[in-house]
């Protein structure tokens, strides 16, 4: 069994898990350093990983320092954690290092392999009514669930 999307939707990209991840090359975790993302702000998913590291950026309230005082750094440090800027430099980090495939911030290059949007409902009216000519949709783009991107060969 295998994962192999060939390009996966952002949602999909977001429950994919944070640690143990195949997108990110060697030397990217840690241990003693990732140990606080992992028991005091609790992260599972890339999800977790980019709503700490959206501080950074998305913030205003945010400084870069070990003692800020904003909302989000209070709670981190109630959870236990010493040094919440850290924490979020070091997710963002993590999720800088992802390759492309995977980094839910980079947007994929334009494929244009999937139907129109009068083609898609053209399909769907000839599904429901059960007559007519269904065209292929050739799109590469897994947008269901992770667990249609499993293969067994």
């Amino acid at each position: 069994m295998n994962f192999t999307p060939i390009k996966l939707a952002p949602h999909l990209k977001d429950q994919l898990p944070a640690w143990l991840h195949m997108g990110v090359p060697p030397r990217t975790y840690n241990k003693s350093r990732d140990t606080c993302l992992q028991n005091n702000h609790k992260i599972k998913s890339i999800k977790d990983l980019r709503s700490i590291s959206n501080r950074l950026t998305n913030n205003t309230d945010h400084h870069k320092r070990s003692n800020c005082t904003c909302e989000h750094c209070k709670q981190d440090r109630y959870a236990g954690c010493i040094n919440p800027n850290k924490c979020a430099t070091i997710a963002s980090k993590i999720i800088a290092n992802l390759r492309p495939k995977f980094n839910p911030t980079i947007t994929p290059p334009k494929d244009d392999l999937t139907l129109t949007h009068r083609r898609k409902e053209k399909n769907e009216r000839a599904h429901r009514s059960r007559t007519g000519d269904i065209t292929f949709d050739p799109t590469i783009t897994e947008n269901t669930t992770l667990g249609d991107c499993f293969r067994i060969f």
